[in-house]
């Protein structure tokens, strides 16, 4: 049995095939062991058994399949039996046939077989499709690696991967940055967790004044990796604060000597709408009242009864506040 698949605006043949377990090999180019790979250098099949094995989606990922009773979509692999898409799910059937060596279910596969012709590049064009524009997701850290090598390896346009992957041009450009910043970060720090710190340089890269100041001072991401390293913002999300903290010296300040918690207090009594819907929903009410479109002031000056109505019930609404406050508003 045969489908066609389309790579790289060339059509291919996959043949479905059953065929014995063994018959499989873990890909070492294997995405999610990337980084891992690169430092230990050459790997067996036994070692990228037991690294992805030591993941905790892969072992749900058994559970999932046992629990079904076999597979619900093929692995790809190539004619030697080399695994393109499907490791972790070839790693589950093994693990599974290691506890059930009786169970027949756990012997045997169907596969998608590759033909020969098809290149690195248009099987890397597949695995995005599948775990970055399809259901399967990668982790953060994985997508983003795979949309570093396409760029700089492949030389695909941001204009390509942004249609490729279904994503905006700017959150391509924000990866791609972002990876780059943390694989410099793993670099210099040594950090052996250092994969789970790409959250905080992705925070970083969507923040326009961020991404500005690392254009103007690249002495500035140094810094920022330092502060990285020394848990200067123990949630990633903190570092959407990090603009207004080097915007406030007294805020900026309290960030040097007592980290991110002392900086938000001085920012969160600055601005309370950082910590309550409350004031920013006041602050959104004003800024959409400082920008109301003419014809909603065209409608008013008709005598457009229900939109006054809501006028006057705001103002009443605030004016009662102020009242049981004691505070005048004007």
């Amino acid at each position: 049995m045969s489908q066609a698949i389309r790579l790289g605006n060339k059509d291919f043949e996959l043949e479905r095939e059953r065929v014995p377990l063994s018959f499989l090999r873990l890909d070492p180019t294997n995405q999610r062991l990337s980084y891992m790979i690169k430092k230990i250098g050459s790997v067996a099949d036994a070692d990228l058994h037991a690294m992805l094995w030591e993941m905790d989606p892969v072992k749900d990922l058994y559970g999932a399949i046992q629990q079904n009773g076999g597979l619900i979509s093929d692995p790809i692999v190539k004619r030697d039996g080399l695994v393109v898409e499907g490791n972790c799910r070839t790693v589950c059937l093994r693990e599974l046939h290691k506890n059930h060596p009786g169970d027949e279910r756990w012997t045997h596969l169907y596969v998608q077989k590759l033909p020969d012709a098809a290149t690195d590049e248009q099987l890397t064009i597949l695995i995005g499709e599948l775990h970055i524009a399809g259901k399967i997701e990668w982790r953060a850290f994985e997508q983003a690696e795979y949309v570093w090598k396409m760029n700089t390896v492949y030389g695909k346009s941001h204009d390509f991967l942004a249609s490729h992957l279904r994503w905006s041009r700017s959150k391509v450009m924000q990866k791609i940055a972002a990876y780059e910043e943390t694989k410099t970060y793993m670099e210099e720090s040594g950090d052996p967790d250092g994969i789970a710190r790409f959250s905080h340089f992705e925070e970083f890269m969507k923040k326009k004044e961020l991404r500005h100041k690392r254009e103007e001072d690249p002495g500035f991401m140094k810094l920022f990796r330092e502060w990285v390293k020394e848990g200067k913002f123990p949630d990633a999300k903190d570092v959407r604060d990090l603009p207004e903290i080097l915007g406030t010296d007294k805020a900026l300040e309290a960030f040097a000597y007592g980290g991110m918690p002392s900086a938000q207090s001085v920012l969160h009594e600055r601005n309370p709408s950082l910590v309550s819907s409350f004031w920013a929903t006041i602050d959104r009410a004003v800024d959409e009242l400082r920008n109301v479109p003419l014809l909603e002031v065209e409608d008013l000056k008709k005598g457009h009864k229900p939109k006054a109505a809501k006028l006057r019930a705001l103002h009443a609404a605030l004016q009662a506040v102020a009242e049981h406050a004691r505070l005048a508003l004007k």
